[in-house]
């Protein structure tokens, strides 16, 4: 019985590792993969208000580690990401125009 169990692991021939050439371009694809995820990434964190840089770096880390997890990484970030912001709030908007008065309380009493 274990001898059957053992037959996938018996190679017919030899098995040769890849060249270090084939093993540079392929570090180097996923290298510019994971680079090009997590600029893309950054890009558009920067436009919503999410922490764009844990975003870039976790993107593309995992690109560039775990290709096949990266790819769901970004699909989650895609379904998870929120909507695009117009820019910084106004000083208005930040303080709820509670010093647009020029008049203060202490001023409307009735003497």
């Amino acid at each position: 019985m274990i001898e059957l169990a053992l037959v996938p692991l018996q190679a017919g021939e030899e098995v040769t590792m890849p060249s270090t050439e084939t093993l540079l371009i392929q570090l180097a694809v996923l290298l510019l993969l994971g680079i090009g995820a997590g600029y893309w990434v950054y890009r558009d964190a920067s436009k919503r208000e999410n922490n764009e840089l844990r975003w870039a770096i976790g993107a593309g880390v995992v690109m560039f580690l775990f290709p096949p997890a990266g790819v769901i990484a970004l699909i989650v970030y895609y379904f998870v990401r929120g909507d695009a912001t117009d820019g910084e709030p106004t000083a208005a908007e930040t303080t709820g125009n509670e010093w647009d008065s020029p008049q203060s309380d202490a001023d409307d009493t009735d003497w």
